[in-house]
């Protein structure tokens, strides 16, 4: 006998809106969306029915690293779920080859496994500016001319950060665009016009804005001068109020508001005292919120996304509908997952109180929180 649907009411986070109707699940899949008056036997959530959440950068939490194996691993999936956060990318950044290629041979395992939230990878490097390198060690770093990494390869690999001035970067760009990998343009001293000719070869997302790139100056704009001023360009934003002063935050939402996606950039730290920490080799700490190297270098985040949903709300004054949508269907789509509250898509779903806070958390169907 199949399993009566479960069917949900109340006011749908959808495009940036809400909307007051109803959801049918069925299995691991959205059956139907409906507005308006539910059918008997709904239940009813006085809140915000939302996607599910999902982050394109995270490069640990729980106190470890996503290349820490699969016991970490375990630690970080079960971190994300609690905070409504349904499908993230692990993000390798800058690291030995040997290193990153046993990293994303891993990754890609846990990405198929179905009990995950892992849902692909994302490479941070190693072709970055040596010059805008925030954490990532000097020596690791390469230009494209000299040939991909073979971990590049995998099949698991959703999104690539590199910075487009550098020699070869712009044929990697395009044939990362032909082979369905979305490509973002980061740690970069680029100009306005290299972060045009890489918008050109198919790059669509600029990495953490303002953070990790060459200044906006009135008489050289740079990458974050050109990626405001684009229709186009997605720019995703670390909405902790310590990578970007809430002033310039409400400068990205003004300008750039059905652009922007959430990220959290999430280090060790993230769901864990503060305290010393290693990621990628380099010891960082976190105090009051804030993770920095022994430079004193930001080096990611104690940020949780569904946090980070929350803040940019907060700061920017954009409805929490929209921060939704910058932080589930938006991030979702641009890596070519699925995002949102459609019928036929995965039954990603998060209920979460007025204020924005995760109350319940269902995946593929089934309650995880």
């Amino acid at each position: 006998m199949a399993a009566r649907p479960l069917r949900i009411a109340g006011r749908l986070a959808r495009a940036g809106r809400l909307v007051d109707g109803w959801l049918e699940i069925r299995g691991e899949r959205i059956a139907a969306v409906e507005a308006g008056r539910p059918p008997r036997g709904a239940e009813r959530h006085d809140g915000v029915v939302a996607p599910g959440l999902c982050d394109l950068q995270v490069n640990g939490g729980a106190g470890a690293n996503v290349t820490d194996g699969a016991a970490a691993l375990d630690a970080i999936d079960a971190l994300q779920l609690d905070h409504g956060v349904t499908s993230y990318l692990p993000t390798v950044i800058s690291a030995a080859p040997e290193v990153a290629g046993e990293a994303v041979r891993e990754l890609a395992e846990r990405a198929g496994d179905p009990r995950s939230p892992v849902a692909g990878i994302h490479l941070e490097g190693p072709f970055l500016n040596p010059s805008h390198r925030g954490v990532h060690p000097a020596e690791r770093l390469a230009a494209p001319a000299d040939g991909e990494p073979p971990y590049y390869a995998s099949p698991a690999v959703r999104l690539v950060t590199l910075a487009p001035e550098l020699p070869g970067a712009l044929d990697l760009v395009a044939s990362l665009q032909r082979r369905g990998i979305a490509v973002a343009i980061g740690h970069t001293g680029g100009s306005a016009e290299d972060a045009a000719r890489a918008a050109a070869a198919g790059a669509s997302l600029v990495t953490h804005l303002f953070n990790g790139m060459k200044d906006f100056h009135h008489r050289s704009p740079n990458v974050p001068g050109w990626a405001l001023g684009s229709r186009r360009m997605r720019v995703s934003v670390i909405a902790d109020g310590l990578h970007v002063d809430p002033v310039a935050l409400r400068l990205v939402d003004r300008l750039a508001r059905r652009r922007v996606v959430l990220i959290t950039d999430a280090s060790p730290a993230a769901g864990a005292a503060d305290g010393r920490y290693r990621m990628a080799g380099v010891e960082i700490r976190a105090q009051d919120g804030r993770v920095t190297d022994e430079r004193g270098v930001l080096a990611g985040s104690a940020l949780t996304l569904d946090e980070a949903v929350r803040r940019w709300s907060a700061f920017t004054g954009a409805p929490l509908a929209e921060a939704v949508a910058a932080a589930s269907e938006r991030p979702a789509r641009l890596v070519g997952l699925p995002g949102g509250l459609d019928p036929g898509g995965p039954a990603d779903v998060v209920l979460l109180r007025e204020d924005g806070a995760v109350q319940r958390v269902l995946r593929r169907g089934a309650w995880v929180r």
